[in-house]
């Protein structure tokens, strides 16, 4: 494969819907895969960031209401409880627009740490089931390849991961066991990838048996004309060989003398 520059939000489409780009995916350097993830998940930080700050902005004075938000923070952040009081409390002492400037940032800081590093060990672990699902397969891929594979696989469910925490944040709208969810998605893809990679591979088979074929008949054809050629060549020279015959003229003056 050409080494060729995919712009990010095709990657992100060729990610959810279509899956032999993931053929292409799996032979890139991994430094690129991880620059992928790091920047979809920055958009998805800075979307949480906004909606926490905002969230907090509006319910800032409701006791009931902001109570609420803080566990949805610790439930989604694993945030200590201590320091989403210390949070609430500076934000009631200084309300003004430059510091919830810089809770957003705060914010983004925090999920893009924490997400980065839980993308890439769900990426492991979805990596690990599709190097059992490749030797399953008979398709016998090096882990690498499904470790790029594995981080693209993430992007839908990293994406829909984010919007269930904006709606969650607003609505208090929960999905049970979302998780499993998350990673079943992920899987799915993986090893839908790599079917269709074996698959591929299959017909690559198949065509380069069918070239060897037209090779080996090819080559046939030519060593058999080359055989009656060399039969032939005989023949000739031993025409050229046989002495010429006398004229019947000058055979019947030498007997009548």
């Amino acid at each position: 494969m050409e080494n060729v520059k995919i712009p990010f939000f095709k990657r992100i489409k060729s990610s959810i819907v279509d899956f032999e780009r993931y053929s292409d995916f799996a032979v890139e350097k991994i430094s690129v895969s991880i620059k992928y993830i790091a920047k979809l998940i920055a958009i998805f930080s800075i979307i949480i960031a906004i909606a926490f700050s905002y969230k907090f902005s509006t319910i800032i004075n409701n006791e009931e209401q902001l109570q609420i938000l803080c566990n949805q923070i610790q439930e989604t952040g694993m945030v200590d409880a201590t320091q989403v009081e210390k949070t609430i409390k500076t934000i009631k002492d200084n309300g003004d627009t430059t510091f919830y400037v810089a809770l957003t940032l705060n914010f983004f800081m925090y999920f893009f740490a924490l997400y980065f590093v839980y993308g890439l060990i769900d990426a492991i672990i979805v990596s690990i089931l599709g190097f059992i699902a490749s030797r399953i397969t008979r398709i016998r891929l090096k882990y690498k390849p499904i470790y790029i594979m594995s981080i693209y696989a993430l992007t839908l469910p990293i994406i829909l991961n984010c919007i269930y925490i904006v709606v969650n944040t607003f609505t208090g709208f929960t999905i049970d066991y979302f998780q499993i969810v998350y990673n079943v998605i992920a899987y799915i893809y993986v090893i839908t990838a790599i079917l269709m990679i074996k698959t591929d591979f299959i017909e690559q088979q198949r065509e380069l048996i069918k070239i060897v074929q037209e090779q080996r008949k090819v080559k046939y054809e030519q060593k058999e004309e080359k055989k009656e050629k060399k039969e032939e060549q005989p023949k000739d020279k031993e025409k050229e060989e046989m002495p010429p015959e006398e004229p019947l003229g000058e055979a019947n003056t030498e007997s009548e003398t």
